[in-house]
């Protein structure tokens, strides 16, 4: 058996590295609750600020837009100056941001200051995962990014449940203000910790030169097809989270605890998803893992299709693949892809997150196109992208791109 110390890369000085990688991983569950804690608030804001349902999904995209380009900026910032400071800053941003949310009182600052949350939890994301890459190798760093995905996946399932608690409780406005003492907490150990990109090892060029280098890796075949299986694959989830509370409380006719209590159990499996990732790569190679998830996909677009808009429990079932699609082709596209471009981490991790995070912007804008039913609507989206998706993949099989990390 491998020995666990020589898969440790850079030791902390005053934190224990099993400590490192789980603060990592509560940071991470932070960020993604951000977005889906304020899901449950959609439907009582669209009736307080009296607009549509397409006028608040500015706000919504706001986040996840920013949040796509502040991986970028954060990405190629922590590879030039060093991790920690931008997660800080990050986090600072963060804070900030969701405190002036809570203030809100109309769409239009509500949707500029969703923005500035999501470039903050944009930069969190970025340098969280290249955090964990510069710390552990071999095993140890596919098992802590596996189960870093894992985790941040609890968002999904607690933070509807949390948001629609805060609102019966009062008010929409606690969503925020609980999200930026969180993020205040999270920050603390962040402050004493040791940083993990040595000043040897930060590029010395020019930020421009860091932003034409990680441009480099996106025209890289094998980079941006495989990305593009995942990005493709991730759509679908985007979608399916944006209409999601309009279908459970306005077409199912549910209260916001039980939308809170249906949507969590669907995300369940997102939690679930990494870890049969980790059983299945025991079993057999990537090469059959992607196929897997590509079944997957298809199996829920059709269940959407046939048997979702029946009542919300055939609904769960048929979105239950498409979250172990999703919730496996992420960890699996971050080992095989970190792995591959590892002397650019930072930049790699940045590409990834950005392209997802647009991606999903794009998913919650067609789910949003005024369909006659949202989950017909979310049906023929998950089955045009698994399509593609599928594409990707022949072209990869074809020019046998990534062969050797995926007959792994």
């Amino acid at each position: 058996m491998p020995n666990k110390n020589n898969e440790v890369l850079i030791k902390q000085k005053h934190l224990p590295m099993g400590f490192l990688a789980v603060w990592l991983m509560v940071i991470t569950t932070i960020q993604w609750i951000m977005l889906d804690m304020y899901l449950p608030a959609l439907p009582v804001l669209v009736r307080e600020f009296g607009v549509s349902e397409g006028e608040l999904n500015i706000s919504l995209n706001a986040g996840i837009i920013c949040a796509a380009l502040a991986t970028i900026v954060g990405g190629t910032l922590s590879d030039r100056f060093g991790r920690k400071s931008v997660m800080i800053a990050g986090m600072v941003l963060g804070i900030f941001g969701n405190v002036c949310c809570a203030l809100s009182n109309g769409v239009l600052m509500l949707s500029v200051m969703r923005g500035a949350s999501g470039f903050g939890s944009g930069v969190v994301d970025t340098v969280a995962a290249a955090m964990l890459k510069d710390s552990f190798t071999g095993k140890r760093f596919q098992k802590n990014m596996t189960i870093l995905q894992a985790v941040a996946a609890v968002g999904p399932i607690f933070g509807p449940v949390l948001g629609s608690f805060l609102i019966n409780m009062g008010s929409w406005r606690l969503i925020f203000f609980f999200l930026a003492g969180a993020t205040a907490v999270t920050m603390i150990p962040m402050l004493i910790s040791t940083e993990t990109l040595p000043v040897e090892n930060r590029f010395s060029n020019r930020f421009s030169d860091v932003l034409k280098e990680a441009a480099h890796i996106a025209r890289t075949p094998a980079f941006s097809l495989f990305l593009g299986i995942i990005a493709f694959l991730t759509i679908p989830i985007w979608a399916y989270v944006a209409v999601s509370s309009y279908i459970f409380i306005d077409d199912f006719g549910l209260d916001n605890t039980a939308y809170g209590v249906y949507y969590a159990i669907g995300t369940v499996f997102s939690v679930i998803a990494p870890f049969i990732y980790l059983f299945l790569a025991k079993k057999v190679n990537s090469r059959m893992i992607v196929r897997i998830t590509l079944v997957l996909m298809l199996v829920s677009g059709i269940m959407l299709f046939t048997i979702g808009k029946i009542n919300p429990v055939l609904l769960i079932l048929a979105v239950i693949p498409m979250y172990f699609s999703e919730g496996i082709i992420r960890p699996l596209g971050l080992v095989i892809l970190l792995e591959e471009y590892s002397y650019v981490a930072g930049s790699a991790s940045a590409l990834m997150q950005f392209t997802v995070n647009i991606v999903g912007a794009i998913g919650t804008a067609l789910a949003t196109l005024g369909w006659a039913s949202m989950i017909q609507g979310t049906a023929f989206i998950t089955l045009g992208f698994v399509a593609l998706a599928a594409l990707c993949w022949a072209v990869i099989c074809a020019k046998g791109y990534l062969k050797n990390r995926l007959d792994k």
